[in-house]
C-alpha cells in the first residue's frame, strides 16, 4: 500500500538517442510539438521529450526483492558479488514498520502502482540486533575491513557493535543503525527529503510499539567518485551528479575547488577531487563524527575501462558515522539543502 504522501510530478528527460541526462527537474524543450511545428531555433536538432512523472512512496514489498537487491548491488559496485545482498534484502523486506521505496504511478490514485519496480530505497537496519544474521554480519565484516584497524573510526564502530542486542533502551540507546539509501541515477534528488522525513516518523512509531530501534549512532554507506571538472564536462552522466553537487555547494556558500597542478613538463593539469555521488551526502557529512573513503576491492568495471567506471570516473565507497542526536537536524535541513519537491 502507498505511504502517507505522494511526491509532486517531476520532469524527466526521455531521449531515444544515447542518454544526455539533465539536472533533476530541468529538461530540454521538445524539438517539435504534437502538430510537428518547431518550438524555436534552440530546439532544432533535439530529440529529447519532457515527461511529467508522478512518484509514490511504498513499504518494501516481497515483489520488490530483485529491484532492491539490484540497488544494493549498485551501491556496493564490484564488491557486491562477494556479499550476500540477497540475505540483506530479505531483512529489508522483513521490517514491516521501517523503510520506503519510490515507484512511479499514473496518478488518479493508481491502484496498481505498488506492483511496479522501485527506483529508490531507504531503510535502516539494526546491526546489533541482527548480528547473528550471516548476510548482515558478512556486510559488517566487510565494512570494518575497509576502515584502518588503528583508526578512531574503527575503534569506535567496533565498540558500538559489541553492545549486546538487548542492552539498548529508550533511556540508554546504544545500538548502531545501518542506513541503506540508493536510487537510480536519473531519479530527482527532491524525493530524498520526504523519504528521510518518513523514516524519522517510522522509527519513532516503531519505538513507540516496542521495536528495537534505539540507536546511539547511524552508519551511512554511500559512494563518492574522483574526477576533475574538465573530465566531468566530457561525460553527461557524471556531469549530472556534479551539477547537483555544485548547486548544493553554492547554496551552502562553499565554492568548488578548482586548483591545478603542474606536470613535470610545465603544463598545467587540473587537480582531481572527490565528489559526492548523491547530493544529500554532502549535507549529511557535516554531521558525521567519523568519515572514511575507501577503494572497492573488486571493481570489474574499472578493470574493463582502464581504471575508471562506466561513467568515466574513479568510484569509491564512503562511510559516515553520525550521532543519533543529529538525525532530526539532518531531516529538518535536507529539504532546504536539496530543494523542495
Amino acid at each position: 500500500m502507498p505511504k502517507r504522501s505522494t511526491a509532486a510530478s517531476q520532469g524527466m528527460d526521455v531521449d531515444p538517442a544515447p542518454p544526455q541526462q539533465q539536472k533533476a527537474g530541468q529538461g530540454k524543450r521538445r524539438d517539435r510539438d504534437e502538430g510537428g511545428e518547431e518550438e524555436g531555433d534552440e530546439a532544432e536538432g533535439s530529440d529529447v521529450e519532457m515527461l511529467d512523472v508522478n512518484f509514490s512512496f511504498f513499504d518494501p514489498q516481497p515483489q520488490d526483492y530483485h529491484s532492491i537487491k539490484l540497488l544494493l548491488s549498485q551501491l556496493l559496485q564490484g564488491d557486491a558479488a562477494s556479499l550476500d545482498l540477497g540475505g540483506v534484502t530479505d531483512i529489508v523486506l522483513e521490517q514491516k514498520l521501517v523503510g520506503s521505496t519510490v515507484k512511479t504511478d499514473s496518478g488518479d490514485e493508481d491502484e496498481k502502482a505498488h506492483e511496479g519496480d522501485p527506483y529508490a530505497v531507504l531503510t535502516v537496519l539494526n546491526l546489533n540486533v541482527h548480528e547473528s544474521n550471516k548476510a548482515l554480519s558478512s556486510l559488517v565484516s566487510y565494512i570494518l575491513s575497509k576502515l584502518p584497524s588503528s583508526s578512531a573510526f574503527h575503534s569506535t564502530l567496533s565498540s558500538l557493535l559489541s553492545v549486546d542486542a538487548s542492552a539498548s533502551s529508550a533511556s540508554k540507546p546504544s545500538h548502531v543503525g545501518l542506513v541503506l539509501s540508493e536510487r537510480m541515477v536519473n531519479m530527482p534528488a527532491q524525493i530524498v527529503p520526504p523519504m528521510y522525513r518518513m523514516l524519522s516518523e517510522e522509527l519513532q512509531w516503531a519505538k513507540d510499539d516496542g521495536e528495537p530501534y534505539h540507536f546511539s549512532h547511524l552508519l551511512f554507506l554511500s559512494r563518492v567518485f574522483k574526477s576533475s571538472l574538465s573530465a566531468l564536462d566530457d561525460d553527461p552522466n557524471a556531469a549530472l551528479e556534479a551539477a547537483i553537487v555544485a548547486e548544493a555547494e553554492a547554496k551552502a556558500k562553499v565554492p568548488p575547488k578548482k586548483k591545478k597542478q603542474r606536470k613535470a613538463g610545465g603544463a598545467e593539469q587540473e587537480e582531481e577531487k572527490l565528489w559526492m555521488y548523491h547530493v544529500e551526502d554532502e549535507f549529511i557529512q557535516k554531521f558525521a563524527e567519523h568519515t572514511h573513503v575507501f577503494d572497492f576491492s573488486n571493481n570489474s568495471r574499472r578493470a574493463e575501462g582502464g581504471g575508471q567506471d562506466q561513467f568515466g570516473v574513479d568510484m569509491k565507497g564512503q562511510l559516515m558515522l553520525v550521532p543519533w542526536v543529529k538525525f532530526n537536524e539532518i531531516v529538518e535541513g535536507l529539504e532546504a539543502f536539496v530543494g523542495p519537491v
